[in-house]
């Protein structure tokens, strides 16, 4: 039986124009990535136009591909008394299961809940909004989306002017 999902593993996505059977592989890969030091970011005005783009930010994770979109937090960067926004598009019905949550790690190094869409399941646009003043942080922080389950959806870097 082993050998069988094996082979269907092989054939059924070549038969067929996949990729193979490494999406599991490829969101390890992803994963990683987004927990490595933030190295730059994507510059936005107050109204979401993108100054200059750091290709590694709001790329969406390859489980949720096509399905999901990030547009760049902005402004960014962002005075700790700004609110900054995170734009999501959903475009397949059920792609989330549930909520999409907006996480950071504050000056303790503690992940925090900066913000939540209670059912983000419908297509749609969808946004997430925080404080920088929660964190207690300056300089350069990485952004977590994740869904419902905890799997890490997207994310980015957003600078935080002192």
């Amino acid at each position: 039986m082993k050998r069988l999902l094996s082979l269907g593993c092989v054939l059924v996505p070549l038969l067929l124009g996949w990729g193979g059977c490494d999406t599991a592989e490829e969101q390890r890969d992803f994963e990683d990535e987004a927990f490595s030091i933030p190295s730059g970011y994507t510059s936005t005005d107050e109204n979401g136009e993108i100054i200059a783009e750091d290709k590694d930010d709001w790329r969406t994770a390859p489980a949720y591909n096509s399905r999901i979109l990030v547009d760049p937090a902005f402004p960014n960067p962002a005075a700790p008394g700004d609110n900054v926004t995170v734009p999501v598009q959903v475009f397949e019905f059920n792609a989330v299961g549930g909520a999409l949550q907006l996480v950071s790690f504050d000056e303790n190094r503690i992940p925090r809940r900066l913000d939540d869409t209670p059912d983000a399941g419908n297509p749609g646009a969808y946004v997430l909004r925080f404080s920088p003043t929660v964190l207690g942080v300056r300089g350069l922080i990485r952004l977590f989306i994740l869904d419902s389950r905890g799997d890490l959806v997207s994310y980015g870097d957003v600078f935080i002017d002192s």
